[in-house]
């Protein structure tokens, strides 16, 4: 397994069409449409969000092991989807809210020296921010999840994880009973 700091999110979502697994009832006919969380397969709970057993993530991720700075934001994500997918909202949306804190930490806490790295560190805040819209698109509260699914697109304008739940959420304003919510996780 790949450490923690190595993930980045480009190369892992580069599967996210192809590796993605619904919550509750079957594919609509357009996918194209579905919400996407994102999860790093390399972060601890990884395997078991990759391979659909949710539950077995969530209790991976229940406890807060001692992990360095950088692993921060790998695991809080990581929580947050598990909790989504188990459908444990109220501690999704604890893990969704700490998994954009560590991640701004994370990119508040970067050495000048390390400038190049800033782009990842927008990319890791813009998964953070995507993840916690599609948990407020779960809880009926669209205008935040507007909210953060533009400053993901601010941080990250081209990734596919933003650019697919933007689409989504535009698509659930005309056809709100048809728009689905999936995970998107692979190894790289």
């Amino acid at each position: 397994m790949l450490s923690s700091n190595s993930h980045k999110p480009y190369r892992i979502l580069g599967l996210a069409a192809a590796v993605s697994l619904l919550l509750g009832q079957a594919a609509q006919a357009d996918p194209a449409h579905n919400f996407v969380l994102t999860a790093y397969s390399n972060g601890m709970g990884g395997a078991d969000l990759i391979s659909g057993n949710y539950g077995a993530a969530a209790e991976a991720l229940h406890s807060h092991p001692t992990l360095s700075e950088f692993d921060a934001s790998t695991t809080s994500n990581n929580r947050c989807v598990a909790l989504a997918m188990t459908k444990q909202f109220d501690s999704a949306r604890k893990a969704c809210d700490q998994a954009v804190r560590d991640a701004q930490q994370e990119r508040a806490l970067l050495p000048s020296y390390q400038y190049w790295a800033r782009k990842f560190k927008n990319d890791y805040l813009a998964v953070a921010l995507s993840n916690r819209a599609v948990l407020h698109w779960i809880s009926s509260d669209t205008e935040a999840a507007a909210n953060d699914l533009k400053k993901a697109e601010t941080l990250s304008p081209n990734a596919d994880f933003v650019m697919r739940n933007r689409a989504a959420l535009e698509y659930s304003h005309a056809a709100p009973a048809v728009a689905q919510v999936a995970v998107a996780v692979s190894s790289h």
